[in-house]
């Protein structure tokens, strides 16, 4: 199995009920962004400097977690194929595990592929 990470971030947001309905509305109408799509990132403090801190208190992050039985190019796929791929992730998957510290979320999803 290939491990992947996919961040959104979107305006700073209510966490508390957030679901995968929720997080494919987001995507639908633009008011989610793909921040990072790639292999699962090992710690992500080494990669945030001081002037990202403070712009992340207004933006809540959407972290997911997934495996896939064949690996992903992501440098291949377009913008719209990204978007199409994580639509048809959150329509064929469920939640195992969320965490939320009432802004930001983690999600960690069991992949159902077709």
């Amino acid at each position: 199995m290939y491990d992947h990470t996919l961040i959104l971030t979107t305006t700073k947001t209510a966490t508390n009920d957030l679901s995968l309905d929720f997080v494919t509305h987001l995507i639908n109408t633009g008011d989610a962004m793909v921040e990072y799509f790639g292999v699962e990132i090992d710690n992500q403090a080494d990669f945030i400097d001081d002037d990202m801190r403070e712009v992340s208190r207004e933006i809540t992050y959407i972290e997911i977690f997934f495996d896939t039985p064949d690996p992903i190019d992501y440098d291949a796929m377009t913008e719209i194929e990204i978007d199409d791929f994580i639509l048809k992730l959150l329509a064929n998957s469920t939640i195992y595990d969320m965490t939320t510290d009432g802004k930001d979320v983690i999600l960690n999803l069991e992949h159902h592929p077709n």
